[in-house]
């Protein structure tokens, strides 16, 4: 029987328990222990996954040798301790989304990786585990689309606050000391990754950015983080990108992704190939402003036979892990991109403070 990976689960809140039911569902990984500062969560967690080991200190669970990685899933504030911890003890590890709440952090975080020779990984790029995102990365490498140089994507609830709409136990998302921010931090995070990834993670210059809260909570439910985010990314090699997304909105069917090519285009939900055709001459209208010999039609082809493939949600990241853990390789969500998009966020809320574009070094 194929050997199990071992793994630990730090922290025990809501975004834990899909974790932990990932684990059930593939032979690759299992649990052998849960940590939590909050003591009667952990043992109510390890009690309804089956769980065999309950720890009192972050020590013991390093301290396992039947345990080869770690999930970090801690609130955003208390991810890189446990990480940098984790993987001084020799443990391979999975940080939950936001990886960091500054670069500096990421940076060490990334650097303590490279030191020990450990694989890090974060989940701020498990949409890469789509099977749209998945689907179109591949033709992107194949050459189908030619040179990508623009990717735009738009995610927008219309109400889906966490700690207020959804997610009411999790109010932690709504104070910055915590979370970092809001919606940069909880949707924008996944996709500055999808948007990079899409353009072939090149250097990013430079960022513009705006940020929005609404003011529409119940007392006494406080917030200091923003609803609504808008980012424009300058790259290299005159590469471009925009995000969009909201926790709070009054629009509807805005929610896609375009990847701009040379030779073609790629939309989402559902995917579709956009190319163009040439019109003969004798099939074109007369028009005083149309050059009857340049005139293109769009040809629409579905990637997928259906629309049951959708870009965003829960994905196997955690399966991923456990497999590549046991393979000997490095996750597809490397700590190295977690830490570009770090820095992206970092210099968004720089622009959006200062009114203006921020440069990366």
């Amino acid at each position: 029987m194929e050997k199990q990976t071992g793994i630990a689960i730090i922290g025990t809140g809501t975004i834990a328990q899909s974790h932990l039911q990932s684990l059930q569902a593939v032979p690759t990984g299992k649990a052998v222990i849960v940590y939590d500062v909050i003591a009667e969560r952990a043992e109510r967690t390890a009690q309804r996954f089956g769980v065999p080991n309950i720890a009192t200190s972050l020590d013991e669970v390093l301290s396992r040798d039947d345990v080869d990685g770690v999930i970090v899933a801690t609130p955003p504030f208390a991810h890189a301790a446990p990480t940098i911890a984790a993987l001084e003890a020799g443990k391979h590890v999975l940080c939950e989304k936001p990886f960091a709440l500054e670069p500096a952090e990421a940076e060490k975080m990334v650097a303590t990786a490279a030191r020990t020779g450990k694989f890090l990984a974060c989940c701020s790029a498990r949409n890469r585990l789509t099977m749209q995102e998945t689907r179109a990365h591949q033709m992107i490498e194949q050459g189908d689309l030619g040179d990508v140089y623009h990717v735009r994507s738009t995610y927008m609830r219309v109400r889906g606050r966490p700690g207020d709409h959804i997610m009411p136990g999790s109010d932690w998302f709504l104070d910055k000391a915590r979370a970092g921010g809001g919606a940069m931090m909880d949707i924008a995070v996944y996709t500055i990754d999808s948007v990079l990834w899409m353009l072939g993670n090149p250097k990013v210059l430079s960022v513009s950015a705006q940020v929005r809260q609404f003011s529409d909570l119940v007392p006494p439910t406080k917030q200091d983080v923003e609803d609504h985010v808008v980012i424009m990314m300058q790259c290299e090699g005159g590469k471009s990108g925009i995000v969009e997304c909201a926790w709070v909105s009054n629009i509807l069917g805005a929610d896609n992704m375009y990847i701009l090519g040379m030779k073609a285009g790629l939309a989402f939900e559902p995917l579709r190939q956009i190319s163009v055709e040439k019109i003969e001459p004798s099939e074109v209208v007369p028009s005083p402003w149309a050059d009857r010999d340049r005139q293109y039609r769009p040809i629409e082809k579905r990637i997928f036979p259906s629309e049951f493939a959708g870009m965003r949600g829960m994905t196997n990241v955690t399966s991923e892990f456990a497999r590549a853990i046991g393979e000997g390789r490095q996750p597809m969500t490397p700590g190295r991109d977690a830490l570009e998009v770090t820095k992206v966020i970092s210099a968004a809320y720089k622009s959006a403070k200062q009114g203006s574009s921020v440069t990366l070094a």
